[in-house]
């Protein structure tokens, strides 16, 4: 039998460099721009070579679009969407479901607020393609509100008169503003907890079933 040398195969290699690039230029492009940024400086922080960088991505903007799917995963992360969606049964516990999403994601701004940043302000900028994408994510986000609320109205302990569809959205577009200003103009706890909690004053209003007229 004839001995084979060499290194052996090693099929996640691949993957690895991959996601070793995609995370090197997550810290770079959050850190000085995507602009800003030569494929050179994202190959010198994974430690590898520019060449290496350019056998697995054709180009820095093939880069970006993984990059963003990486900080789309940190926030969604950060929501904990399995905590919000499915678990309510009353207007009450999805208000509070839906606080405690929104500290959450307060929470990343004040931890890592570049990753929101190149995500909400920055990658909507860099061309129209990617303006539309993150738009379709926004409303990804929208409708799965609105699906909680449609689970709601079928359960009867939401109003059957509400449009989930519109609620969600606008929801949605109460809260992303308010996040987007925190990245451009630094954090302010008391318009942080004011404006939440003129949303989830709406939400209680809003939601419960109308009592009928006797």
């Amino acid at each position: 039998m004839t001995s084979r040398h060499g290194r052996p195969p090693q099929p996640e290699l691949s993957l690895r460099r991959r996601r070793q690039i995609i995370e090197a230029a997550f810290e770079v492009f959050t850190a000085r721009g995507y602009e800003s940024t030569a494929i050179s400086e994202v190959a010198a922080h994974a430690g590898i070579g520019q060449g290496t960088v350019y056998r697995y991505f054709g180009s820095k903007r093939e880069i970006l679009d993984h990059v963003i799917d990486f900080g789309v995963d940190k926030i969604m992360d950060s929501i904990q969407l399995p905590t919000l969606l499915g678990g309510s049964n009353s207007v009450a516990e999805l208000v509070e479901a839906t606080r405690a999403a929104v500290d959450r994601l307060y929470d990343l701004v004040d931890r890592e607020p570049r990753v929101l940043r190149l995500v909400l302000v920055e990658a909507g900028a860099i061309d129209p393609e990617l303006s539309r994408r993150l738009f379709g994510l926004e409303a990804i986000a929208a409708s799965l509100i609105a699906g909680e609320l449609a689970r709601g109205v079928a359960g009867g302990w939401i109003d059957q008169d509400i449009d989930p569809q519109v609620l969600g959205h606008t929801i949605f577009g109460l809260v992303g503003p308010w996040i987007v200003r925190e990245l451009l103009g630094g954090s302010q706890p008391e318009v942080r907890a004011r404006t939440t909690g003129a949303v989830m004053e709406m939400l209680e209003r809003v939601l419960p079933p109308r009592k009928a007229a006797s």
